[in-house]
C-alpha cells in the first residue's frame, strides 16, 4: 500500500470545487469532534471514549466505597453455578 505525501494531498483538495471542499472539511471536523479518543471497548465491542472510561472508573471507586463489591471467593462461587 501506498501512502499519498502532505503535498499528494494537499494537491488534491485544492483541486476540488469550492462546493466538495466545503463538504471535505465538514466531514473531517465532524470525524474530529466525534471522536472523542476511543481507548478501548466494551465486552459487546461498542467502542469506549476516555471519557466513558473514566466515568466508569468513577463509578466503580464510588461503589466500592458504598460497600458494593463482591469479595474473590464469592466471585468463585458464582462463576461455579454458570
Amino acid at each position: 500500500m501506498q501512502y499519498a505525501s502532505i503535498e499528494n494531498i494537499y494537491t488534491q483538495i485544492m483541486l476540488l470545487s469550492e462546493t466538495d471542499k466545503a463538504r471535505l472539511f465538514r466531514r473531517m471536523q465532524k470525524e474530529l469532534h466525534t471522536s472523542q479518543n476511543i481507548v478501548g471497548y466494551t465486552t459487546a465491542g461498542q467502542p469506549l471514549t476516555e471519557q466513558q472510561y473514566l466515568a466508569k472508573i468513577e463509578n466503580a471507586i464510588k461503589q466500592a466505597d458504598k460497600g458494593e463489591l463482591i469479595t474473590d471467593e464469592k466471585l468463585q462461587k458464582e462463576i461455579e453455578t454458570w
